[in-house]
């Protein structure tokens, strides 16, 4: 969970051009984290982002 923030957080500064503070608060409001696969020690979580925010 951890890694799919930092990487959410990641995409949001470098690729959408907001800062990492906003873009912190927008996780922490807008967003949603799903664990995704949990099979034989193999974890996924994924996290969603409206694109409409940010068009």
């Amino acid at each position: 969970m951890r890694r799919a923030v930092i990487n959410a957080l990641d995409h949001l500064q470098v690729d959408v051009g907001i800062p990492r503070a906003v873009a912190y608060a927008y996780l922490s409001a807008a967003s949603d984290f799903y664990v995704s696969q949990f099979v034989d020690k193999t974890t996924g979580v994924h996290g969603l982002i409206r694109k409409s925010d940010f068009c």
